[in-house]
C-alpha cells in the first residue's frame, strides 16, 4: 500500500501539511501539486514528489481547464498508488477524486462532511464536496456535525472524526487584542458585491479613528480593481500564511469571507463576520461568528463586534492534534502502509 497526498491551491497546502510532517518516516507516501495556485508560501517551502502545472484558462472557463487537465495529467502519476488523499472542496479535490476513482484507487477525503445544502452558496465547493463523498473510502470529519451531514446522506461506514488539521499550524500561537481589524474579501459569489463591501469599509474606518482596518488585497481582478475605492482602510499585499497568522493573532475580530479562517480565528478566540448567506462550518455559527448576507449588514454587525470581541469557549473545529489521530487511523485501517 502507498498514498498519494494530493494539493493544488493555498488553503490545500497549508491542511495537508501537518500530514506530511507526522507522516514522515511512518507511512510510505508521496505528495503531488498539481498548480492550480503557485503562491510563494508554497513553492519556497515544499518540495512534492510529483508536479503538474495547470495552464493558464485563456478565454476559457477556468474550472473547466482545471478539471480537464488534472484528470488526464495525474493518471500516469496515480499508477504507483492504492489510495489518494484530497483535502476540501476545490475543483483540484473533485478532480483528483475521479481520477482516482477513474484508476481503481481508493479516495481518502480530508475535511469530509461539510455542509450548506445550497449547490449555489458556495459555488462551486457544495457541488465538489458532495461528488466527492460519494467516491470516497475514508471520510476524515473535522467535527461530529460534519460526521452527522454524511449520515443524512446515508454514508455510516468508513468515518473518523478528528479535528481540522488547519489547527495543527497553531496549537503553539499565543492570541491577544489590538486595534486592527483584519479583512479579507475574494469569495466568487461576491464579486458582483465587492464594490459595496469597500464602500462600507472606507465609511467604517473614517468613523472609526481608533482601529485601524487592515485588507491583503486579494490578486483577483474582481476584486483587485476595486482597491482604489480604500483610502483610510489599510490596503497590503497578499500575505504568507505566517504573516497572516501573525496579523490574526493580535487583531481585535475579522470581517472575511474565507472558510479556513473562520476555523483558525476561532482557534485564537477571535469573533469572525462571515460576509457570506451561509456557511458550512456550523458549529461556530452566532457563537464565533455571525453572518454577514449583504454589505448593508455589515455596520451593526461591525459596532457590536468592536466592543463585544472575546471569546470564552472552546474551539469547535479540533485541539490541533488532528494530524496525530489521523496517523493513528492509518495505523488502524492500513497496516501495510507502515514503514517498520
Amino acid at each position: 500500500m502507498k498514498l498519494l497526498i494530493c494539493y493544488g491551491t493555498r488553503p490545500e497546502y497549508i491542511k495537508v501539511k501537518p500530514l506530511i510532517k507526522e507522516f514522515e518516516g511512518k507511512l510510505d507516501f508521496g505528495t503531488l501539486h498539481v498548480g492550480q495556485h503557485t503562491d510563494k508560501d508554497m513553492i519556497d517551502n515544499e518540495k512534492p514528489d510529483h508536479f503538474l502545472l495547470v495552464p493558464p484558462s485563456g478565454s476559457g472557463n477556468r474550472l473547466d481547464v482545471v478539471f480537464s487537465f488534472v484528470v488526464a495529467g495525474s493518471h500516469e502519476i496515480m499508477k504507483d498508488y492504492t489510495h489518494v488523499l484530497v483535502q476540501g472542496d476545490t475543483a483540484t479535490v473533485a478532480a483528483l477524486a475521479i481520477a482516482a476513482f477513474n484508476n481503481g484507487k481508493k479516495v481518502i477525503h480530508l475535511e469530509a462532511g461539510l455542509r450548506t445544502n445550497d449547490l449555489q452558496n458556495p459555488f462551486p465547493e457544495e457541488g465538489y464536496r458532495q461528488m466527492v463523498s460519494r467516491l470516497a473510502n475514508l471520510h476524515l470529519c473535522p467535527t461530529l456535525s460534519a460526521k452527522k451531514n454524511l449520515n443524512r446522506e446515508g454514508i455510516w461506514d468508513n468515518i473518523a472524526v478528528v479535528g481540522n488539521t488547519v489547527l495543527d499550524n497553531i496549537k503553539d500561537v499565543v492570541p491577544w487584542y489590538s486595534n486592527r481589524v483584519l479583512i479579507t474579501l475574494h469569495r466568487r459569489e461576491n464579486h458582483k458585491q465587492i464594490a459595496q463591501y469597500f464602500d462600507v469599509l472606507e465609511f467604517l474606518a473614517l468613523s472609526n479613528p481608533d482601529l485601524e482596518l487592515i485588507l491583503p488585497i486579494h490578486p483577483n481582478p474582481n476584486v483587485k480593481k476595486y482597491e482604489y475605492l480604500l483610502n483610510k482602510v489599510s490596503v497590503v499585499p497578499p500575505m504568507s500564511h505566517l504573516e497572516f497568522i501573525n496579523t490574526l493573532k493580535n487583531c481585535r475580530f475579522v470581517i472575511s469571507d474565507s472558510g479556513g479562517i473562520q476555523e483558525e480565528a476561532s482557534f485564537l478566540g477571535k469573533r469572525v463576520i462571515v460576509c457570506r448567506k451561509t456557511t458550512e462550518r456550523q458549529d461556530g455559527l452566532n457563537s464565533f461568528f455571525n453572518l454577514c448576507e449583504y454589505p448593508d449588514m455589515l455596520v451593526s454587525l461591525f459596532n457590536e463586534f468592536k466592543s463585544d470581541y472575546r471569546i470564552d469557549k472552546p474551539c469547535p473545529f479540533g485541539d490541533g492534534r488532528a494530524a496525530e489521530k489521523i496517523l493513528n487511523e492509518f495505523k488502524k485501517r492500513y497496516s501495510d502502509m507502515c514503514i517498520q
